[in-house]
């Protein structure tokens, strides 16, 4: 019987070191997979950032083109091609940094059998976020008055 408890001995070492490898690699995959959605979460919330972005400069543009007053249709839509950052055109805050809107606006002169005049084709190009990381969203719309 005592020979019996000798060779029994080292097992339960090896026992506890394969539980401990075993928690081991459970821990890192638990941890690379808290990394993939912490980097997941991070571009949801600049894709947001870009899309508002880009939005805001659809609103811009929509205002120097449909807002000109007496001035011409034509030169308002040639005006609204710029581009746009935090604080020229864009509100400066924290919400847009490291944003950059691109606006285009293509000026269509209506046909005569048209109720409208003028028509604007909009587009507004957000790219925003870090170097590393940079995502774009474009939003158009056309506008007519």
């Amino acid at each position: 019987m005592k020979m019996c408890l000798k060779r029994q001995g080292g097992s339960a070492l090896v026992m506890a070191v394969f539980i401990l490898t075993v928690m081991l690699l459970l821990g890192t995959a638990l941890l690379r997979s808290l990394a993939q959605e912490s980097d997941n979460v991070g571009l949801e919330v600049t894709g947001t950032r870009s899309w508002a972005a880009a939005q805001s400069g659809i609103d811009w543009a929509l205002a120097q083109t449909l807002n000109r007053g007496a001035g011409s249709a034509s030169a308002a839509c040639a005006a609204a091609n710029t581009t746009l950052s935090p604080g020229n055109g864009l509100i400066d805050s924290a919400a847009f940094d490291r944003c950059r809107v691109t606006v285009t606006c293509d000026y269509r002169a209506a046909f005569a059998s048209d109720e409208v005049q003028h028509g604007f084709e909009l587009s507004a190009s957000a790219e925003c976020g870090a170097d590393t990381l940079r995502v774009s969203r474009t939003v158009e719309a056309l506008a007519y008055d």
